[in-house]
């Protein structure tokens, strides 16, 4: 098996497993008084600072969700309804993820003034655009780090500078899912960041959102004192430690991925009709996003799964909708490159090896199907 849709998830690393196999025998709520639960909360605190030191951020501000899309809410309806009174105008760009887009739709339907930015045709979002939508009145802008279906980084460091200058009253949120672990994400510099364990080797169904001041957010649920009372519900002990446990093996370091991107495209290349999507000067290293132009990307998907290699289509959280994929939509592509785009998402386990033999088996597999076309 060559698994290369790590964007998606990633196989739970051993460390993680040890971590689980830990919270199994320190069972106890982190809530209760007696010993188990004051060893289990002394387990998910260390785990907190763990992770916290990844972000170079303050442990006090990292609150433990079930996901990136709960983290990605609780920053985005948490912000904007602590920051209402000041103003309904918040901003996001096309390309966000799911969990956040659909979000900021949500409040356009409570009466939010919605900016939605474009991007250039690298995927990067135009900072022009975003620079003359910044008002007083804007209380959020909420961008992505990296890119979930290109892997193109956004220009963070200048959106935030921009906010600062023009927007003093906006909370600034970035979703740093695919770039947490893959980069060095100390520097990011938002009020609110979101991460996720699966995306690192962690299991699924834990994440987090760090918090600058809690004053910037309201929370989204409610019925317990955990965590603040910002995210009340006892505490996933053991997602939380395999969190930790994977991020303490991430680096921040990408050159080894960047170097396997270069690879797979150039042996890609040996097929004249395909496009590359997305930046390659910006870009992460974990994703090749490209276009086998005039086939069906689902039938080279599950043409590629029978000799074992697994790619995606786009994102995860929308594999299942019918409507072409909204990044590559705002980046400019034509539909024929739209549909015969693959997402091809890469990890530091991964081989030269396996890039190899993945790229000749797309490329024999796009060669048959277009036989028959």
């Amino acid at each position: 098996m060559i698994y290369l849709d790590n964007a998606a998830t990633t196989k739970p690393s051993d460390a993680a497993v040890q971590a689980i196999i830990q919270a199994a025998e320190a069972f106890g709520n982190p809530s209760s008084l007696h010993g188990l639960g004051l060893e289990a909360e002394k387990l998910v605190e260390g785990a907190r600072k763990t992770i916290a030191s990844k972000l170079g951020a303050d442990a006090k501000g990292l609150l433990f969700t079930s996901g990136g899309t709960e983290a990605n809410n609780t920053a985005v309806f948490g912000a904007a309804r602590a920051k209402r009174k000041i103003g309904k105008r918040v901003i996001t760009s096309k390309i966000e993820h799911p969990s956040v887009l659909e979000a900021f739709k949500q409040l356009e339907k409570d009466g939010y003034n919605v900016i939605y930015i474009g991007t250039d045709s690298d995927g990067r979002v135009n900072l022009n655009e975003l620079k003359s939508s910044l008002t007083d009145d804007t209380t959020l802008v909420s961008i992505m780090h990296v890119n979930n279906e290109t892997g193109v980084i956004q220009p963070v460091n200048e959106i935030k500078k921009l906010i600062a200058e023009n927007a003093q009253n906006a909370v600034f949120h970035c979703d740093c899912v695919q770039s947490f672990g893959k980069l060095d994400v100390r520097n990011i510099g938002a009020d609110l960041i979101t991460i996720s364990a699966h995306k690192i080797h962690g299991f699924k169904g834990t994440g987090a959102l760090y918090v600058r001041d809690f004053r910037l957010i309201k929370p989204l649920l409610y019925g317990g004192e955990q965590q603040r009372e910002m995210r009340p519900g006892t505490e996933n002990v053991g997602g939380i430690l395999a969190f930790a446990a994977a991020a303490e093996e991430t680096s921040g370091d990408n050159s080894y991925l960047l170097s396997l991107r270069k690879r797979l495209a150039d042996r890609l290349s040996e097929d004249k009709n395909i496009k590359f999507n997305g930046s390659d000067e910006y870009n992460s290293g974990s994703i090749l996003n490209v276009s086998f132009v005039g086939i069906k990307a689902e039938i080279l998907l599950h043409a590629a799964e029978a000799r074992g290699v697994y790619v995606s289509t786009g994102s995860a959280c929308s594999s299942h909708k019918p409507q072409p994929s909204h990044v590559l939509t705002a980046m400019g592509l034509s539909a024929k490159e739209i549909g015969g785009a693959v997402r091809i998402s890469l990890d530091p386990t991964t081989t030269e090896d396996e890039i190899d033999e993945a790229a000749r088996i797309l490329i024999e597999e796009a060669r048959n199907i277009r036989r028959y076309m």
